[in-house]
């Protein structure tokens, strides 16, 4: 994978942990339901070096 598309991925992914921590959690008094750690783990398994 070129520099470039992994800087394009990076970019892509950072924006969906974006969106799904601040609009796509829910809040409970008690915990937070998040879907953020996504695209954490698809960076780590596409982006590896």
């Amino acid at each position: 994978m070129s520099k470039l598309k992994k800087i394009i991925l990076s970019a892509l992914l950072l924006a969906l942990l974006i969106v799904l921590s601040r609009f796509l959690s829910i809040k409970t008094p008690l915990v937070v339901i998040s879907f953020s750690f996504i695209p954490i783990m698809l960076s780590a398994m596409l982006l590896r070096t």
